[in-house]
């Protein structure tokens, strides 16, 4: 790392990758889980599309995990 590189910049860039990453993985979940639902497997595609929203919620609150 130079000196011109601002500190913490190193793990900005690993935060977008990681935000990117997430993101592809949602979008191809909802991709497959759109499949799903073409091919009348509803239960399996509302699974799936529940699970994105709860992912881009934050998550579930579990009462013997604690958040920071």
């Amino acid at each position: 790392m130079s000196t011109s590189t601002p500190a913490g910049s190193e793990a900005a860039e690993n935060n977008t990758f990681v935000q990117a990453g997430w993101e592809a993985a949602l979008q191809e979940i909802q991709h497959q889980a759109t499949h799903l639902e073409a091919r009348g497997a509803l239960r399996g595609a509302v699974t799936l599309f529940d699970a994105i929203r709860i992912a881009r919620a934050g998550g579930l609150n579990c009462e013997h995990r604690t958040r920071v």
